[in-house]
């Protein structure tokens, strides 16, 4: 899995929508996430986490617990690539979760179309 872009919005220390593009990062094959302690590295794995499966586990079966205190709510939206031998297919998935504890089925998409696509919770 090649990751793309990272949009963040209400996850821990990401309060304000913010977007990672991955792209240029991708050019060179392999990358690190580096920073101070409290930066937010791992805050970035938990949004790739969450998108993908739904849950984040070091949030100890609370996933509430992982929103931002003055927010209400939080959004990620993660856009990847798997290639095999039919060739690469970019893939979205977005996901939002209320402070409530509702969480919002998944929706992905599959650029160019980026026609939406509802799915349940993912399986591990």
């Amino acid at each position: 899995m090649k990751p793309i872009s990272l949009t963040i919005a209400g996850l821990h220390s990401f309060r304000e929508k913010q977007t990672i593009d991955f792209t240029a990062l991708c050019e060179g094959g392999v990358f690190g996430i580096f920073g101070p302690t409290g930066s937010g590295k791992s805050t970035i794995l938990d949004a790739m986490t969450l998108a993908l499966f739904g849950s984040v586990e070091r949030a100890a079966n609370r996933t509430q617990a992982i929103i931002n205190h003055a927010e209400q709510e939080l959004f990620v939206s993660f856009t990847f690539e798997l290639e095999n031998a039919a060739g690469a297919k970019r893939y979205t998935v977005e996901r939002s979760l209320k402070k409530s504890g509702r969480m919002a089925d998944a929706q992905r998409r599959l650029p160019p179309n980026r026609a939406s696509v509802r799915a349940g919770r993912a399986r591990r």
